[in-house]
């Protein structure tokens, strides 16, 4: 992979108490900068993107769905485009088309012209 793009996650609704709060944002910081510093040391770009609406924007065309999604529904239709594909599938293209890669297709090879961007 030559670029990754991850959520830039803060887990401040996790937790219930103060210390527990603190642990999640903690391990989760660790965590993510463990993946920036392999990233650098690999020469691999890595994209932190806002997580707000991830699972309501639709991949292809960017609109956003008027209702949360509930986590029984594992499909994503996009009312604008009539888009559909799965939830864990709708979800990391959006983030991938905020970090302003180009998503793989479903056999992971990417459109023909596709360019990868660098990292800032």
């Amino acid at each position: 992979h030559d670029a990754i793009a991850v959520e830039d996650f803060r887990p401040k609704f996790l937790a219930k108490s103060s210390m527990a709060r603190k642990a999640a944002d903690a391990a989760i910081g660790a965590t993510r900068k463990a993946l920036v510093e392999m990233g650098r040391k690999h020469g691999r770009a890595v994209h932190l993107v806002n997580p707000a609406h991830t699972t309501m924007d639709c991949a292809r065309c960017g609109a956003r769905a008027k209702h949360a999604l509930l986590l029984s529904e594992r499909t994503y239709t996009c009312t604008a485009c009539g888009a559909v594909s799965p939830r864990d599938k709708n979800s990391p293209s959006v983030m991938l088309v905020r970090a302003g890669l180009t998503p793989a297709g479903a056999e992971g090879v990417r459109p023909s012209g596709a360019l990868l961007q660098g990292a800032a």
